[in-house]
């Protein structure tokens, strides 16, 4: 399993997530390759489809479906998250976990 972190250089939410992600895994005793990705410009967001930092993809996926909505990329800024009706300054740790657990079933 592949886990990219994209984020810009102003959210720090990014090691947060990161250490959350860490914690999943070693609870689940499972191992993935974790990659920090910084997006420095308009440009770089657009070309990786960039929603907002953090992005969390799991092997290529972004764990919030909702990003598909997403039309309109840029650099700058967090990324907020809607998770069980509730509005999270980063993805919650169940959102976390679930997207590793279901890409670790197949």
């Amino acid at each position: 399993m592949k886990i990219a972190i994209l984020h810009n250089k102003t959210c720090n939410i990014w090691q947060t997530t990161k250490g959350i992600i860490e914690t999943t895994l070693k609870e689940n005793g499972l191992e993935a390759e974790i990659e920090e990705i910084v997006i420095a410009n308009d440009a770089e967001a657009r070309d990786r489809h960039f929603a907002g930092s953090p992005q969390v993809l799991v092997d290529g996926q972004d764990i919030d479906p909702e990003a598909q909505k997403v039309t309109n990329y840029h650099e700058s800024g967090c990324r907020f998250y809607i998770w069980k009706d509730k509005l999270h300054e980063g993805p919650p740790k169940e959102m976390l976990g679930e997207a590793i657990l279901r890409k670790n079933k197949f």
